[in-house]
């Protein structure tokens, strides 16, 4: 018997509503966009300061989980980061879907002369399918997957995923994670402003990392949603990244803001290991958070759109 995708209480949980600018699998089609867009690195990086940060740290040492519908375990620019995987769904680990493959590019896609580069190239990744191929699961199985992945020592949780209710299993399991000291980055979902706290769980529980999406220019994407326990905004519009069938795709939505933050989180992680002498504490979720306020563009202001706004790490890494 198939498992079910709904929740004890029947409430659904999945993918965020996310858009799908364009795709390509064609290799001759994916080296000409290369050549024309110079998409290797893309517009989020840039802005960002990304490449200038891996003259510090590329994300060594650092194993980063992706919570979602799996992974394309044999895409070029993936298969040498994958250390683990596990599949809740019983779908199979293999991503049918294309958003797991995307997300995990974001954090992890290697710089080996293949299609892209994720923003810690050198990061380690677990993946845990705890939604099916549909985009759809349910609280056991992204509970479950958070303590495969807190039992397999993950230092970042990455989840693009959310649903209108809480659950106590799934609280506890983000609540053990974050007690082990395992930095855990949420999705706020793609419900815009639509309501006065629009934000899905688990981006909703207060100790972990809500991450809201902008735009090119700084500016919230429309379609994020917002709510205040957002902590901080990152590029979720037309991002550029790994996709099912060792194809590549530009898509939009929180989900894409999620592993961006995940990726630096790596950043930030792996520095601190490398480092003999560390004056601030990186120990735990509250510790990430202060490092996150360092790098956000108004550390002292917060607003339930935008969290301590968007950030810019170049300067954090650089002093």
């Amino acid at each position: 018997m198939a498992k079910s995708k709904k929740s004890d209480s029947g409430v659904q949980y999945g993918l965020p509503r996310i858009t799908v600018h364009q795709k390509i699998a064609n290799i001759s089609r994916l080296k000409a966009a290369l050549e024309t867009q110079r998409e290797r690195i893309n517009w989020a990086q840039l802005l960002l300061g990304i490449p200038g940060v891996w003259t510090s740290t590329m994300g060594e040492g650092v194993k980063v989980a992706v919570l979602d519908t799996g992974i394309d375990l044999d895409h070029p620019d993936l298969e040498t980061a994958i250390i683990g995987t596990k599949d809740f769904s019983g779908d199979g680990v293999e991503d049918n879907n294309g958003h797991g493959t995307h997300c995990a590019g974001v954090i992890g896609a290697r710089l080996n002369e293949v299609g892209f580069v994720g923003v810690a190239p050198k990061s380690q990744i677990l993946v845990g399918k705890v939604l099916g191929n549909d985009g759809r699961g349910n609280l056991s199985w992204i509970a479950d997957g958070i303590d495969w992945a807190v039992d397999q020592g993950a230092h970042v949780i990455s989840m693009s995923l959310g649903g209108p209710a809480s659950s106590h299993r799934l609280y506890q399991a983000i609540h053990t994670a974050l007690a082990k000291g395992v930095f855990v980055i949420c999705a706020a979902g793609n419900e815009g402003s639509l309501f006065q706290n629009s934000i899905g769980y688990p981006g909703r529980y207060g100790g972990v990392i809500t991450v809201a999406a902008h735009d090119r220019n700084g500016n919230r994407s429309g379609f994020s949603s917002r709510g205040g326990e957002i902590d901080v905004m990152a590029p979720g519009s037309n991002i550029w990244s790994t996709y099912k069938d060792g194809g590549y795709a530009e898509l939009s939505g929180t989900s894409m803001a999620t592993p961006f933050v995940a990726g630096l989180a790596a950043l930030i992680a792996s520095k601190h290991m490398k480092e003999a002498r560390n004056s601030t504490p990186l120990h735990n979720n509250e510790d990430l958070k202060n490092h996150l306020l360092w790098m956000a563009a108004h550390p002292g202001y917060h607003e339930n759109e935008t969290g301590y706004g968007p950030l810019q790490p170049f300067q954090y890494f650089a002093s």
